[in-house]
């Protein structure tokens, strides 16, 4: 007989109240007044499948055990265990290739000086507006060196006051057509051209400080010519360097050991901790003077530096004192500072240090090329 499955008058269907089992078999269900569902269907063995209520029942009955079949399961024998045994077991493939030894770390290869030049070759030849061949050689130098010296980290508003702003237009080209050059330019990667070395030296290029200092030595605004040139070359690491031995005279360093100081460490390379004109800062500050003078002369950026470098057409220190017109301007032009913008406070005495330090320096250096004269 079929059980009624609807739900009863005045009995509301909702499952909090009554079990999914009472709803649909009513009261003689086997759930009732367990106040829950079973969780785990029971799949019954019976012997009537044909019976719609049997079917519905069994999925809340309990399974029933099935009778024993009368099958015989045969164990194996101990022999036939110890033939399986001794069987061996298959090859599995082996391949060649399935793994690859793992390499040991190495660093990556510092650039060479002859990719920095052809770096440089391939954004001079950049074109950002169609008036840009008509412009001179120190022109498209100077927009070049500015976006150069962003990319080392001389940026912000103290260095656009002092060369310039960066053309916007020739750093997205820059970008688009060399996205690795910004960061070969930069200081923070070790990959970058940062400590080149000079050909024919051991001697690291700071070209990040080089392209700064280049950058201001090219411009000539009428509205920065108030500004010295030399603030943001070896005048501004001059009056740095005195301010550390300030700093240091005032932890208790005598007077005499700073000078002595002063004259060892000036553009050497040292084991002085945070040297602010040491041996690099020095060679960036003369070639960025050099390099000047070349371009200003007609030269393009690139063979400006193909022949300075590369060629060796030029002297390094004798070229740099010529360039103020001989050796007794040059001295007096040193002499001439006083003031720096960023040390307003350091003691004169150091500034003297610095001066005769620096001064000595370049008269070693004329002295070993034999390319100036020293009264």
């Amino acid at each position: 007989m079929k059980q009624n499955i609807r739900p009863q008058k005045g009995r509301t269907s909702n499952c909090s109240q009554r079990s999914f089992g009472e709803e649909f078999l009513g009261s003689q269900s086997p759930l009732r007044g367990k106040g829950k569902i079973m969780t785990e269907p029971y799949i019954p063995y019976t012997n009537s499948t044909s019976s719609s209520t049997g079917l519905l029942a069994s999925l809340f009955v309990p399974q029933q055990t099935a009778p024993a079949s009368s099958t015989r399961v045969t164990q194996p024998t101990t022999s036939v265990i110890q033939s399986l045994r001794k069987r061996p077991l298959p090859k599995l493939p082996t391949y060649n290739n399935d793994f690859a030894k793992p390499t040991p770390w190495q660093p990556m290869p510092k650039p060479t000086f002859n990719q920095l030049l052809q770096s440089i070759k391939d954004m001079d030849s950049l074109v950002v507006l169609p008036e840009w061949h008509n412009y001179i050689s120190s022109e498209r130098a100077l927009e070049l060196t500015r976006v150069l010296r962003d990319y080392g980290g001389y940026n912000g508003l103290d260095w656009n006051l002092t060369s310039g702003f960066a053309n916007p237009r020739l750093d997205s080209l820059i970008r688009y057509r060399f996205p690795d050059y910004p960061r070969k330019f930069s200081q923070a990667d070790s990959t970058s051209f940062k400590g080149v070395h000079i050909p024919g030296t051991n001697i690291g290029l700071d070209v990040p400080h080089f392209n700064a200092t280049l950058s201001r030595y090219l411009d000539n605004d009428v509205y920065r010519r108030n500004i010295p040139a030399e603030w943001a070359s070896w005048a501004g690491d001059m009056f740095t360097f005195a301010d550390s031995l300030d700093y240091m005279w005032r932890k208790g360093i005598e007077i005499d050991s700073l000078n002595r100081l002063a004259k060892s460490n000036l553009g050497f390379s040292t084991n002085w901790k945070g040297n602010p004109f040491g041996q690099e800062d020095l060679y960036a500050d003369i070639d960025a003077r050099n390099i000047s003078v070349l371009i200003n002369n007609g030269l393009s950026f690139y063979d400006a530096m193909d022949n300075y470098y590369n060629n060796g057409l030029y002297s390094r220190f004798g070229h740099f004192v010529n360039s103020y017109g001989g050796w007794k301007n040059f001295k007096n032009r040193v002499n001439s500072y006083t003031f720096f913008p960023k040390t307003p406070f350091v003691n004169p005495i150091f500034v003297e240090a610095a001066k005769q330090a620096f001064i000595n320096k370049i008269r070693e250096g004329c002295l070993n090329e034999m390319d100036c004269y020293i009264p």
